[in-house]
């Protein structure tokens, strides 16, 4: 007799559906609203990620486009372009290099001409430089390219789980007027 009763109440409470898209919305509503603020994270951080991009291609074709040589002040004022540009926090945010083939196309290999840095961010060591010389393009002898990198972080306004996200850059562009960039060394 029990069990014939709790079986009719088993089949009574399963055929019962009110409150059934309370229950539903109850559920629902914090995963749309985390899918929501997720898609507006995603988003501004791909803008971040853009204008990152765009800083570090201005401030390449700055240093490209120089003729004079370059100096601390003038890494400063490029420094300074890019947190203008870029609005992420930067503790780091500028190294340049200049590179160049030495030898023939065969036999050839890259070398440092030189690097700087504004921050706690030093020039490149050559640990640092053997290992860039995977993502540089092939040049002919004798060629010089400016390398430029960038060191950010994004830091989402709410957390959706993705925490602070690296947004460093790497640019390489070859001198337009002059036949190489030169550091001054005052």
């Amino acid at each position: 007799m029990i069990k014939q009763r709790l079986k009719d109440l088993l089949q009574k409470f399963r055929a019962d559906t009110r409150g059934t898209v309370a229950i539903e919305a109850v559920i629902l509503i914090p995963i749309l609203f985390w899918a929501f603020l997720a898609m507006a994270v995603f988003f501004d951080m791909y803008r971040a990620r853009t204008t990152t991009e765009k800083a570090a291609f201005a401030i390449s074709d700055m240093f490209s486009r120089e003729t004079a040589a370059v100096n601390m002040d003038y890494m400063r004022g490029a420094e300074s372009l890019f947190e203008t540009i870029s609005y992420l926090n930067s503790v780091d945010p500028l190294r340049v290099s200049v590179v160049t083939w030495a030898g023939d196309e065969d036999d050839g290999d890259y070398a440092l001409d030189w690097s700087h840095s504004t921050g706690m961010v030093q020039g490149l060591t050559t640990e640092q430089f053997e290992s860039m010389i995977a993502r540089l393009p092939q040049l002919v002898p004798g060629e010089r390219m400016i390398v430029v990198e960038t060191f950010a972080e994004y830091t989402p306004l709410v957390d959706v789980g993705i925490g602070t996200v690296e947004m460093n850059t790497f640019v390489f562009t070859r001198p337009r007027f002059a036949p190489q960039l030169v550091w001054e060394d005052a």
